[in-house]
């Protein structure tokens, strides 16, 4: 059985193991920009930017995906394709999934509903980010009907594309 919710304060040691398994597991380390441990550790307190969902199969967390609406940590990627401070965005972000659970479309079915969450919220636009090399999560992003906009290089050693989506 597949379940998706958020996750909360209850789910942080999953969170944060599900976080160590895979950056252990990565065909290369270039792809993932890791959480700091503040970040770890903070990502479910109250006032939390971060609205994170996972996916359950058979009570096992398999997939997690986030969207951030801190313009101060996704102003980069926004401002690389043109969106100003003025409309309320966000950066989806975070999408992995344990490499037992992958092929199996978890990860568009989460971000299906990072997306109607967003909407709720008021959310008008997100943006995120994939290295070039990282087929799944490019075509995963082009699966939801981002566009992608252009390459960079994030936070001065992170060489991403950039994709934007319209909500």
């Amino acid at each position: 059985m597949i379940e998706i919710k958020r996750l909360d304060k209850n789910n942080q040691q999953d969170f944060i193991e599900f976080n160590r398994v895979i950056a252990d597991n990565l065909q290369n380390s270039k792809w993932f920009i890791p959480f700091s441990q503040e970040n770890l550790l903070h990502t479910f307190d109250e006032g939390s930017s971060l609205v994170v969902y996972g996916a359950f199969v058979d009570g096992v967390l398999a997939c997690i995906s986030l969207f951030d609406m801190n313009w101060a940590e996704f102003e980069e990627v926004a401002l690389a394709v043109g969106v100003d401070k003025k409309r309320k965005g966000a950066e989806l972000g975070g999408c992995m999934v344990k490499p037992t659970f992958r092929g199996k479309n978890l990860m568009f079915e989460v971000n299906k509903a990072l997306i109607s969450v967003a909407k709720d919220m008021g959310i008008e636009y997100f943006v995120a980010t994939a290295h070039p090399d990282n087929v799944a999560s490019n075509r995963s992003l082009q699966k939801l009907g981002m566009e992608q906009k252009k390459t960079i290089i994030r936070c001065g050693e992170y060489l991403r594309n950039v994709y934007f989506l319209e909500l």
